[in-house]
C-alpha cells in the first residue's frame, strides 16, 4: 500500500507575475512548514511540499497568458 493518504499527485496554479507569485508562496507556505522541493526557475515553474513536489507555481507551458482554464489542473495518484 502506497504511505501516501493523498488522493492527490499535484496541484498546479499557472501566473502571469512569476516573480511575485513565488515570492508570495514562499512567504505564505513557510507558516506552513511547506518549502520548495524542486526550483524550475529558468523554466518558471518551483513546486511546493514537505516531501515531494504536490504544489506547483509556473508560467503556463504553452506560452499563453495564465487565464481560467489556461495553466491550471489537478492530478490525481493512481497505481
Amino acid at each position: 500500500m502506497n504511505e501516501n493518504p493523498s488522493i492527490l499527485s499535484h496541484v498546479s496554479l499557472g501566473t502571469n507575475q512569476f516573480a511575485q507569485a513565488v515570492a508570495f508562496y514562499d512567504q505564505v507556505l513557510a507558516a506552513l512548514n511547506i518549502g520548495r522541493v524542486l526550483d524550475l526557475s529558468e523554466h518558471q515553474a518551483v513546486a511546493y511540499g514537505r516531501a515531494y513536489p504536490e504544489f506547483w507555481i509556473q508560467s503556463p507551458i504553452n506560452g499563453q497568458p495564465a487565464q481560467t482554464a489556461n495553466g491550471t489542473h489537478v492530478a490525481f495518484l493512481a497505481e
